[in-house]
């Protein structure tokens, strides 16, 4: 018969070799950008999903958070959020670049100008830009936007933007190719879609990356997990395979 000394180690070692190990898990900020992210997409969309699977594949569950840009992003500044996706990078000497970590990148998207057929517009310089109006969107830096002679008509959204633009209020309007279709397609009737174009030759190429705060010590190595998840999950196939979502038309 066993003593109760006996008994109670007997006991502790079936729970120590029961027990499943426990479930690591973060909070990343996240917000509305059609087609790479929504909380009303399946996966939350193409570029969040890349995310989750990649720290997935490093044993990192991720925990989405949907907040206004704004807030996303100074809930992650405070650590209030373990991170946030997806940020370009920071000019240097700003709060942006110092405050944060950057990850490899997620991916990178290409930014147009968008114009009427009906009105032709051409460029090589932002000089050019100077002789026609510009439309915009509050919020949004542009990186011509304080050269001389550029002013800058901005909307509440890029929905009404894009309506500013079909109305004739000005003759341009900068904007990400893939969300400014995507919201073109979905929001406008197919008559007026006809009518948009964009210049052959984006403006600019920019690179996103999940962003996590220095003040955290855990960052670094979250950081770290990630690209490492991001390398297996392109070698997979599967990162091809989501980015490819974004050429499907919308529903």
């Amino acid at each position: 018969m066993l003593s109760r000394r006996h008994t109670l180690i007997f006991f502790a070692s079936l729970c120590a070799a029961g027990a499943a190990p426990a479930e690591e898990v973060i909070t990343l900020s996240n917000g509305e950008w059609l087609p790479y992210m929504s909380e009303h997409a399946p996966h939350y969309g193409p570029v969040s999903r890349i995310v989750k699977e990649a720290f997935a594949l490093e044993g990192v569950t991720v925990r989405y958070v949907f907040r206004p840009w704004n807030r996303a992003y100074a809930e992650a500044a405070a650590g209030q959020a373990d991170g946030s996706i997806v940020w370009s990078k920071g000019l240097p000497g700003t709060a942006r670049a110092s405050d944060f970590l950057y990850s490899d990148t997620v991916f990178e998207g290409q930014s147009v100008f968008f114009h009427l057929k009906r009105k032709p517009f051409d460029w090589n310089s932002f000089a050019d830009l100077s002789k026609v109006s510009v439309g915009g969107t509050a919020g949004y830096e542009y990186q011509f936007e304080r050269l001389p002679g550029i002013h800058i008509d901005r909307a509440p959204n890029d929905e009404l933007s894009f309506r500013k633009l079909l109305a004739g209020r000005f003759d341009i309007f900068p904007a990400n190719a893939d969300s400014g279709w995507m919201i073109l397609r979905s929001r406008f009737t197919p008559d007026e879609v006809a009518q948009v174009t964009v210049h052959a030759m984006p403006y600019a190429s920019t690179q996103y990356h999940l962003i996590m705060p220095r003040k955290l010590k855990s960052s670094a190595r979250y950081v770290k997990l990630f690209n490492q998840g991001l390398l297996r999950l392109k070698a997979s196939g599967k990162y091809q395979e989501y980015m490819e979502e974004l050429k499907r038309p919308a529903q």
